[in-house]
């Protein structure tokens, strides 16, 4: 086996893991979760999931109801109050 075929084969390997472990990680926001408009979705009735402009993380993300409208982003947990 030639150096070139070994790093090549290891390139790869590594390249497999790290995009199935970005792809894993919005996954597990999306359990036990039922879609019920474009942008709702309802957990159990105990919260629901807007998909809001998050400031801190500047891209949309998935905010998670705390109180009534008052959001919780999932990822970086910043709060958005929409009550005014």
């Amino acid at each position: 086996m030639s150096w070139v075929s070994f790093i090549s084969g290891g390139m790869t390997v590594i390249l497999v893991y790290a995009f199935y472990s970005v792809g894993s990680e919005d996954n597990e926001e999306l359990i036990a979760e039922e879609v019920l408009g474009s942008d709702v979705v309802v957990n159990d009735s105990t919260g629901r999931y807007v998909t809001l402009s998050c400031q801190t993380c500047r891209k949309l993300k998935r905010h998670r109801e705390v109180r009534p409208n008052v959001f919780q982003c999932t990822k970086c947990k910043r709060h958005v109050d929409l009550s005014a």
